[in-house]
């Protein structure tokens, strides 16, 4: 399906079946994962809560492809920080 006028999908990122998302802000990662992030990259925006976890935006193709990575009943934190650690294996713990 298309936009009127558009030619983009109504999925958002030309993916026929996904549904339209701009950004996930209510994505809830564990401390452990932002301080993982923040050691590699810039920590992402967010806010504490308080149970130590942090609420963070994630953009509609992180997340997409996100989810398509995440093993069946793996946490979102899981599944950034498994990411993470293979990606930095791979090119040799820069």
């Amino acid at each position: 399906m298309q936009l009127a006028g558009s030619g983009q999908h109504a999925a958002g990122l030309g993916a026929p079946g996904l549904p339209f998302i701009q950004t996930m802000p209510d994505t809830e990662i564990t401390e452990e994962c932002r301080a993982l992030i923040a050691s590699v990259f810039e920590p992402p925006p967010g806010r504490r809560l308080p149970n130590g976890n942090w609420r963070i935006e994630i953009d509609a193709a992180t997340w997409q492809w996100l989810q398509k990575l995440r093993l069946q009943d793996e946490s979102i934190s899981d599944c950034i920080i498994r990411i993470v650690i293979i990606t930095l294996h791979k090119r040799g713990l820069q």
